[in-house]
């Protein structure tokens, strides 16, 4: 008998983060835990947005206060490209408004992440995320 197994679906993931430091160290330790996942990096929101409509990334890590596109603005626009993209929210802005804004536009965020980012929780969102994303793609790749 011969067993065959689909290779798993490739899955990418884009942070888009204003403040260096904490996007390098983004880029540096998601590659070490989730070393079968293509990581992408975008310094403000329309920097992210043209990266997004170049790889098409299944999750998407952002800030929302970012100059020149924020990150609520950016996503509106990805998720009219990509409806079931999952989306990560992290900010540092605690206000009601600020959070109201991010969850509240019409699109749905996935996770909201408040800085200081607890990385365990980072990582266990990112994990739920991959994991959706991987049951989607088998279930499309394996469709008639």
């Amino acid at each position: 008998m011969e067993t065959r197994s689909e290779p798993a679906p490739s899955i990418s993931l884009m942070i888009v983060e204003d403040d260096e430091n904490s996007r390098e160290i983004l880029v540096a330790i998601l590659p070490r835990k989730f070393p079968d996942v293509t990581v992408y990096s975008a310094e403000n929101g329309r920097t992210g947005l043209e990266l997004f409509k170049t790889h098409t990334p299944d999750i998407v890590i952002t800030d929302i206060n970012m100059p020149e596109l924020g990150g609520v603005q950016m996503a509106e626009k990805i998720r009219a490209i990509k409806p079931d993209i999952k989306l990560i929210v992290i900010t540092a802005d605690t206000g009601k408004v600020t959070l109201e804004h991010a969850v509240g536009k019409g699109f749905q965020v996935n996770h909201v992440i408040l800085k200081p980012i607890d990385i365990a929780g980072l990582f266990a969102v990112i994990e739920e995320c991959i994991s959706a994303t991987a049951l989607h793609k088998s279930r499309v790749t394996t469709s008639p």
